[in-house]
């Protein structure tokens, strides 16, 4: 029997000797840093290859140092052991702490513990894992969210996400401030249920969420937004599906770009006004030019028939038949005189004229061009309104718009002009930069006609364009010439079936009025040298047998050079020059100041087919006497000529 307890001893005694082998290397050959330490004193007992390497100690050094010597957090560290030594369920897996290494290195460990007895005395067994690497990433990992959750919420755009199904899963301020929902408004509500896009933009909204669902990005489109206050606005959307922890979403980018497109409009708006102002101008130069010829056709008709009349004074006849060319050409006159108010040169016989009296003084001199069946309405001023026009033209604006207005209605109907007194800003100048700020007078016409729709009111200031048969149209493009030629605005809004309200903005100026000339019922006779500048033979022709019936003596000079060579040469005595702006190889510009210098007393009277403005005004301002416009009368000519010569 003694043999049998010593040999169940033996194997007892080798199980344990084998138990005890087995446990010594886990514990040696752990890849985790084990070490054992004495509970009271904190002092390192036992400690495994993999805390060595961890710590970077040797064995003796390490089993040298406490607890204390390696932490960075030692009061921390002190309280989890107190847990483990009490054995709190929470000390099984105590938080990260920061361990100190030999070098003085830090790492991020994970620590678990317990508690056992040997020798009398608890011992407290630690496994630590290094987990710095994974410490950084996910503090990397933290900060990186941090960055894009900041992008994401400060984000100029409005970034919004929701599931394949279009319910809300989160947004950012923008896209509060841009749906005028509150984050937790819009959070688990899908956008149709919202209501936040039109009718007739739903399909298309629908069409991008099924690409979305075929992992499809879209955008940019454009949509109409119904804001929560009701408001909408104008947004470009793109959409990008992403995953989100295994969760299938949709990242959305919404952009306001109400003002862009406001400001793209505007810039259209502009673009086609420049297109417009470009095509009137070329037309403009074209009407000019026609009007020039015209002119210088006319001036050899007009002087020959009152010539003739002169001739024949006493003969009714030729008296009946002068009458009927006189007024033909009187009335090709008047077309030039459009003609050349569209070309925004009407402005030829500029005085200062009282707005209040010249209505009052027009109508009834326009009153037979409209329908006896309409009503003329006027609300005028009382105070005075002053401004520098031609009164023949502004006779012609005001005519075509009234002739417009009683064509606009059928039967009878009402007429309304109105005037006041207006401060032009630079709010105004901002719609209208040709105008500049100042006092204007305000000249209304309103009629309750048929009205006009978009495309004829876009037109109406276009020469030649019509409503009526072929061969009218040259009223309203004219009126337009002579306003913008006067410095002035003149605009029109109308409706179809609300009638048309026409507004003249003209520029005020205190001066005052200048009293009308009587006209000369006898052509004026004089006397002295006229150097006659013009390159058209007829008109030469005819100029010259007027100017010496008048009492003339008349040099002749057909180019600019023949003018100045004659300017130079001439033995005696030049009193005035007639000088044409348009010769075939100098200008009239050109030749002025040449002139001039040969002939430092000579007084200038320059004519022309054009109006005065442009070339002709730049001769005046140089110093030149007067203007005459083409074509013109005998008595015409005989009084300017007296003015001239005499200073009066």
């Amino acid at each position: 029997r003694a043999g049998k307890n010593m040999i169940r001893r033996e194997q007892i005694e080798m199980t344990l000797r084998e138990s005890e082998e087995k446990y010594r290397q886990l514990f040696e050959k752990g890849s985790d840093a084990v070490l054992v330490v004495d509970a009271e004193t904190l002092q390192f007992e036992g400690v495994n290859k993999a805390a060595l390497d961890l710590f970077g100690y040797s064995k003796e050094e390490l089993l040298s140092l406490t607890v204390r010597d390696t932490s960075d957090e030692p009061e921390k560290t002190l309280n989890a052991i107190q847990k483990v030594k009490d054995e709190d369920p929470e000390s099984k897996h105590i938080p990260l702490r920061n361990f100190i290494k030999k070098d003085g290195s830090f790492f991020f460990g994970e620590i678990s513990s317990g508690v056992f007895v040997s020798g009398g005395r608890k011992k407290i067994l630690s496994s630590i894992r290094d987990i710095s690497e994974r410490r950084r990433a996910e503090e990397a990992l933290r900060e990186s969210e941090e960055r894009f959750r900041t992008l994401f919420e400060f984000a100029p755009d409005a970034y919004y996400m929701n599931d394949l199904e279009g319910n809300f899963i989160d947004g950012n301020r923008t896209a509060e401030d841009l749906l005028g929902y509150k984050r937790e408004e819009l959070v688990g509500k899908n956008f149709f249920e919202l209501d936040l896009l039109p009718v007739e933009e739903l399909q298309k909204a629908t069409e991008l969420l099924v690409k979305n669902m075929e992992g499809k990005p879209t955008g940019p489109d454009e949509f109409t937004i119904k804001r929560k206050d009701g408001r909408q606005v104008a947004v470009e959307i793109r959409t990008i599906p992403i995953d989100i922890g295994g969760q299938d979403v949709v990242l959305g980018i919404a952009r306001d770009v109400s003002e862009r497109k406001r400001t793209e409009e505007e810039k259209t708006k502009l673009q086609n006004k420049l297109q417009q102002s470009q095509k009137m101008e070329s037309i403009a130069t074209l009407s000019g030019g026609i009007a020039h010829q015209f002119n210088n056709a006319l001036l050899p008709i007009s002087i020959n028939l009152d010539m003739l009349e002169m001739d024949y004074s006493g003969d009714e006849k030729i008296a009946n038949y002068t009458k009927q060319m006189k007024d033909s050409a009187h009335r090709m006159a008047q077309l030039t005189s459009q003609l050349l108010a569209y070309a925004r040169g009407g402005k030829y016989q500029a005085k200062t004229i009282t707005i209040n009296d010249f209505i009052d003084n027009t109508l009834p001199i326009i009153h037979h061009v409209i329908n006896p069946d309409i009503e003329i309405i006027t609300d005028l001023l009382s105070n005075t309104l002053n401004i520098k026009a031609d009164q023949t033209q502004m006779q012609m604006v005001l005519s075509a718009i009234l002739v417009n207005a009683s064509e606009a209605m059928e039967g009878k109907g009402i007429i309304r002009i109105l005037l006041k007194e207006e401060e032009i800003d630079e709010g105004f100048i901002k719609y209208h930069p040709d105008l500049k700020p100042g006092p204007y007078g305000c000249l209304t016409v309103e009629d309750n006609g048929k009205g006009m729709d978009k495309e004829t009111r876009d037109r109406v200031f276009e020469p030649f364009f019509t409503t009526k048969f072929e061969g009218r149209g040259l009223g309203m493009a004219a009126a337009f010439g002579i306003v913008r030629n006067h410095d002035g605005w003149i605009s029109i809004y109308s409706e179809t079936g609300r009638g048309t309200v026409v507004r003249i903005y003209l520029p005020l100026i205190e001066a005052r009025i200048e009293e009308p000339k009587k006209p000369t019922i006898e052509p004026i006779k004089g006397t002295g040298t006229i150097l006659l500048i013009e390159d058209e033979e007829i008109v030469m022709d005819v100029s010259r047998a007027l100017l010496e019936r008048l009492g003339y003596n008349v040099l002749a000079a057909m180019t600019g050079n023949d003018a100045i060579n004659i300017a130079k040469t001439f033995d005696g005595h030049i009193d005035l020059a007639i000088l044409d702006i348009i010769l075939p190889d100098i200008q009239g510009g050109a030749i002025y100041p040449l002139i001039m210098e040969a002939r430092s007393n000579l007084k200038v009277i320059v004519c022309s087919g054009y109006s005065v403005d442009g070339p002709a005004q730049e001769i005046l301002d140089a110093g030149a006497q007067a203007f005459i416009q083409k074509p013109f009368t005998v008595a015409t000519l005989a009084e300017k000529l007296k003015e001239v010569l005499e200073g009066t």
